[in-house]
């Protein structure tokens, strides 16, 4: 019978037991580490592929930072997201083991175990109730993401049917004493003057768009209009913002834009005028875009008033229609009013003045 005899040593390093074991018949050594903090028996005490891989996890957003962005938008904070990762990877761990390979503090431990599991993520063991700490974690299938994820889908859809039902009746109350739209009417020439002569017109030094039809002189009188036309390009000249007009260009436009031009050459410095050449381009109305504000101008036969509009909403659609005719349009230029030839109207008006 042959008895064999066994020496064992031990030798602890800094997180390893190295078990060295020796037979008197040949010398048989098994080296082998045990984690001490993971308790993993390794041949290689050098290595422990926990360690290894919680130094990832704790490192996640770098290692791996779609995993973090992606569990984060699906509602996991940075503390859930470690805790998630490594019950995937270790089964059935108790919340002191994973306090220790995660770094959370047990005092936090739990609140983090129970929102996964009120998320549907990790299942609780419950311990026989002598200690809380034999608590074990199971985390399910990571494949249940996707189907929480698409629930949460029909539940939004579901909610959005009923919210477009109670709307009409929460808009009702919003808009019931709340209002930002305002519309003012002016009636007759004394109104189309007051639109014209708007002291907020120019207020805010911010761009002004518009459909202008180049009101006839007879409305106001050529003093009044001239007037208003030369306060107007005084105050431009100050202005870092640019006026923009579009206007049908017919033998009406290119007699009132020559008078103006040849009365005051900064006329069209300021003020950029562009022309849409079609027929079917027919402007009875001068439509001024300014911030939040549509004034309206009528000197059209029997239709004269003017109107001011506060509206977000109309402001801004009608901005729109205007850069899109403002695109297919073509410029005035100084050239182009040149070799239009001198303005007879304001020859005779400036001899009569002038002698």
């Amino acid at each position: 019978m042959l008895v064999f005899y066994y020496s064992f040593r031990l030798r602890i390093c800094e997180r390893y037991v190295v078990l060295g074991l020796l037979a008197d018949v040949g010398i048989v050594s098994l080296g082998a580490g045990v984690c001490r903090k993971c308790r993993t028996l390794s041949t290689n005490p050098g290595t422990c592929s926990k360690i290894s891989f919680m130094n990832k996890v704790n490192d996640l957003s770098k290692s791996n930072p779609l995993v973090v962005r992606t569990l984060k938008k699906f509602g996991l904070n940075e503390k859930e997201i470690k805790v998630y990762v490594v019950a995937i990877k270790n089964d059935g761990l108790n919340p002191t083991e994973i306090s220790k390979l995660t770094g959370i503090p047990r005092s936090s431990i739990y609140d983090v175990l129970m929102n996964l599991s009120l998320k549907g993520l990790v299942e609780l063991e419950q311990s026989d109730g002598i200690t809380k700490y034999q608590t074990l974690v199971r985390a399910k299938n990571p494949s249940l993401l996707r189907k929480i994820t698409r629930e949460k889908q029909k539940d939004l859809v579901k909610l959005e049917v009923d919210i477009v039902e109670i709307l009409p009746w929460l808009r009702g109350i919003f808009h019931d004493k709340k209002n930002d739209v305002d519309f003012q009417f002016f009636p007759g020439i004394d109104g189309l003057i007051q639109i014209y002569n708007d002291k907020e017109l120019y207020a805010v030094d911010l761009d002004q768009y518009a459909w202008d039809n180049l009101v006839p002189t007879d409305v106001f009188g050529q003093k009044v209009l001239n007037k208003i036309v030369t306060s107007d390009n005084r105050v431009r000249r100050h202005r870092k913002s640019i006026d923009r007009e579009l206007v049908c260009l017919n033998d009406w436009a290119k007699h009132v834009i020559s008078y103006q031009w040849n009365r005051d050459p900064e006329y069209l410095i300021k003020t950029e005028i562009r022309y849409i050449d079609n027929p079917v381009f027919d402007m009875r109305l001068r439509i001024s875009i300014k911030d939040r504000y549509v004034r309206i101008a009528s000197a059209d036969e029997n239709e004269v008033w003017g109107m001011k509009i506060c509206s977000d909403a109309l402001a801004t659609s009608l901005k729109s229609i205007f850069l899109l005719n403002w695109a297919l349009a073509k410029p005035v230029t100084e050239r182009m009013v040149r070799l239009w030839g001198k303005n007879k109207y304001l020859e005779v008006q400036n001899k009569r003045i002038f002698g």
